[in-house]
């Protein structure tokens, strides 16, 4: 399955570094909605480009060319990184009433923006078993941004191997077309 995220990417970047594909900067883990650093690294992906594009910008309030670039990267920028996952990883789907129930859990508690208790139903999830091994590799949700998005969190233990491939980066602009459509959904004024 193929799986979507902005980052910021250097094309001269290696394996781990600020600009690579399989970077995710160690200090933001744990302001997030699914993030728990000392259990696991948590991947963001939306489940179709126009998401990604919407879930990293989507609180602008203004769009323009200046939200892809990346000082802090000498020669980077920020791209939309195509990614493969298995399509067998087992994903709790949030919105599937039946998930919620047995779990006690509202859909305001999903989409909640209070960050302790979107985490702590993120790291109960992580750590159910059945038969001595984890269910879920991960969750998925609705956007905040709009419900019929759907959003991915996978979770990464520093001692297994990633559970995703990268598969390439395509440059962002006013005229990609997630760019495009991103913007329309949310009625965002282009400066």
């Amino acid at each position: 399955m193929l799986v979507y995220r902005v980052f910021a990417h250097d094309p001269e970047a290696g394996p781990g570094a600020s600009g690579h594909p399989d970077h995710v900067y160690s200090p933001a883990q744990g302001f997030s909605r699914l993030d728990n650093p000392a259990s696991y690294t948590t991947w963001y992906f939306g489940q179709t480009p126009e998401v990604a594009i919407g879930e990293s910008f989507g609180d602008l309030a203004v769009w323009s060319e200046d939200m892809f670039e990346t000082p802090w990267l000498r020669a980077g920028r920020r791209v939309l990184g195509v990614f493969d996952i298995p399509d067998d990883t087992p994903l709790l789907d949030l919105d599937d009433a039946r998930s919620l129930l047995d779990r006690s859990l509202r859909p305001t508690q999903v989409v909640t923006r209070v960050r302790a208790v979107s985490q702590a139903w993120a790291l109960s999830m992580f750590q159910e078993q059945r038969h001595g091994r984890r269910c879920w590799d991960g969750v998925r949700w609705w956007s905040y941004q709009r419900p019929h998005w759907t959003v991915l969190g996978l979770w990464h233990e520093p001692t297994s191997p990633p559970r995703y491939r990268f598969v390439e980066a395509q440059r962002l602009s006013r005229e990609h077309p997630a760019v495009v459509s991103a913007r329309a959904s949310l009625q965002k004024a282009w400066h």
